[in-house]
């Protein structure tokens, strides 16, 4: 039996899981005007400021940009950043060259479009255990910078640009227990790979060219592995279930 998810590991997953639904698609969030969420998210300057004074280890910006300048602030005092939560960063290839100074960043999302050389930069962040990159911009070659990630749990990214030979390289991350991929071009060839990560608890699959016949293929080689594609189980997945069943603790 695999030892239980890490509390800050959980709870993103159980966000993931929401947002997603498990047999049939979830309810469109009704998502806050960008003045309302504005008014109600404090200031990159008042968060940093938090971290500096070891008031706080985290800081999330969703509804204003972070200039490059202001991104630069996090060499200065704050080492013990813990969560980084970034929807819009200017010029993140050259920003992100700063992560490496971070060296307690447990978790990591940039919204903004990062390429192969913004994942050459992430990979110097050793102590990443989950990263979401929801517009990925970069190769097979990028994803395999992420391999030298030794504490990688939960990998969440979109990239039109990753193949089947990209899957090579999250087979090979010790310590990979989430998977989702977002528009990625994967087929059937893609899944192999996977067959042997045995760490690998939940993979969500949305888009890509792989066939039931497939990733049926992937469920007999871990038969524990909790999978949906498109927001739904395959009809011969042998753990599928709804969240009613699972509210009821069945």
């Amino acid at each position: 039996m695999r030892p239980p998810a890490n509390n800050s590991i959980g709870f993103v997953l159980a966000a993931v899981l929401v947002v997603v639904g498990c047999d049939r698609p979830a309810p469109a969030p009704q998502v806050p005007e960008a003045s309302d969420r504005a008014a109600a998210e404090r200031s990159w300057a008042e968060q940093v400021s938090a971290v500096r004074q070891g008031r706080s280890s985290e800081i999330r910006i969703s509804a204003r940009p972070v200039q490059a300048e202001q991104w630069s602030e996090l060499s200065d005092g704050c080492e013990s950043l813990a969560v980084l939560d970034v929807e819009t960063l200017e010029a993140p290839e050259a920003s992100l060259s700063l992560l490496s100074e971070l060296g307690q960043l447990r978790q990591l999302r940039i919204g903004s479009p990062v390429g192969d050389i913004g994942l050459h930069a992430i990979a110097r962040a050793g102590s990443l255990q989950v990263l979401n990159l929801p517009q990925g911009d970069f190769t097979d070659d990028g994803l395999g910078e992420l391999a030298a990630l030794p504490r990688l749990e939960l990998l969440r990214f979109h990239s039109p640009h990753v193949t089947d030979a990209g899957m090579q390289h999250i087979a090979q991350m010790p310590a990979l227990r989430f998977l989702h991929l977002i528009g990625v071009p994967i087929t059937d060839a893609g899944l192999m790979p996977l067959h042997g990560l045995g760490s690998l608890e939940s993979f969500y699959l949305d888009g890509g060219a792989c066939t039931d016949d497939g990733l049926s293929r992937l469920l007999r080689e871990l038969p524990d592995l909790h999978f949906h594609h498109d927001q739904l189980h395959l009809p011969d997945d042998p753990r599928a279930h709804s969240h009613e069943d699972a509210a009821a603790g069945e």
